[in-house]
């Protein structure tokens, strides 16, 4: 049975494995914040934490615990009968900013299973070569305060999985659906979703192998 179109994008109950086709880079992170990670194909991605709260980390126990993938991978508690008062900041905002020299193809949040293209559209109309399209899964992290506040190893690590996403797929699926045919076909055997700001449109035949086109 085909992969329900929406799976990519949700994050996972269970450690995240790499994609096949995906190159793994892992590294620890002892020359602080912001740190470069070379992907390959002349990109790179930088970590970053814009917080703009330097005395914050001056007087936070270098070893604690500044944020985790293990916060997205656990189970989720039930929710309290009486809702605690909102919060300024939930998390703090980890950032992969993904280049190609000096230009920047996108930015990526840190979230545990979360798969980016970068660019993730079109690129604009621009002098020099054309930017290379890569696609970047984060696998997994591990921040402690001392990493932030500058080098040192305080066990701090990064896990991503990588690809060049430019190139044609050699695999094919089956024809997409004629837009007419599927309408005339009994509201029963027709399955329809509509998915993003961009509306990526899913179309399904229960009885035709579950074909599918996207528009």
């Amino acid at each position: 049975m085909p992969q329900f179109p929406i799976d990519r994008y949700l994050l996972p109950e269970t450690p995240v494995e790499v994609p096949d086709g995906f190159t793994e880079v892992r590294q620890s992170l002892t020359a602080g914040l912001p740190h470069r990670v070379e992907l390959g194909a002349g990109v790179h991605a930088v970590l970053i934490l814009p917080t703009g709260l330097a005395r914050q980390w001056l007087h936070t126990d270098p070893l604690a615990v500044v944020s985790t993938s293990a916060d997205d991978l656990a189970p989720r508690p039930a929710p309290p009968a009486v809702p605690p008062p909102p919060a300024l900041v939930g998390r703090v905002p980890l950032r992969l900013v993904v280049r190609q020299g000096t230009r920047i193809l996108g930015s990526v949040p840190l979230a545990a299973g979360l798969r980016r293209v970068c660019p993730d559209a079109g690129p604009a109309v621009a002098t020099g070569a054309a930017p290379i399209a890569v696609e970047v899964v984060v696998l997994g992290w591990l921040l402690h305060a001392g990493t932030v506040r500058g080098s040192g190893d305080y066990g701090s690590s990064i896990a991503l999985a990588w690809r060049r996403a430019d190139r044609a797929t050699d695999q094919f699926g089956p024809p997409p659906i004629n837009e007419f045919v599927w309408r005339r076909r009994p509201p029963a055997q027709r399955v329809e979703s509509e998915l993003g700001p961009g509306r990526l449109r899913y179309r399904y035949l229960l009885d035709k192998k579950l074909r599918r086109v996207l528009r």
